[in-house]
């Protein structure tokens, strides 16, 4: 399992607070981690305090509308 904390200024570019990922043993499969209950537990964290984005540099990614609030679909996907 691997997580991440943003803070809540990002907004639209990340998932603020805690958003949390799996990836099974064999890495066939993963996704998002909507409930656990865990046992023998270690945890590590490396905070960071900067990341690099990269947007695509293609004609359909700079005639998308980006101007569109999509709170309603995230929140459909992360809950």
């Amino acid at each position: 399992m691997l997580g991440f904390r943003c803070p809540p200024f990002v907004k639209g570019v990340n998932v603020p607070e805690w958003h949390l990922h799996f990836l099974t043993r064999d890495r066939t499969a993963g996704g998002h981690v909507l409930d656990c209950s865990l046992e023998n537990l270690t945890a590590q964290i490396d905070p960071i305090q900067e990341f690099t984005l990269m947007l695509p540099e293609d004609q359909e990614f700079y005639r998308l509308n980006l101007d569109q609030d999509k709170t309603r679909e995230l929140q459909k996907v992360e809950k």
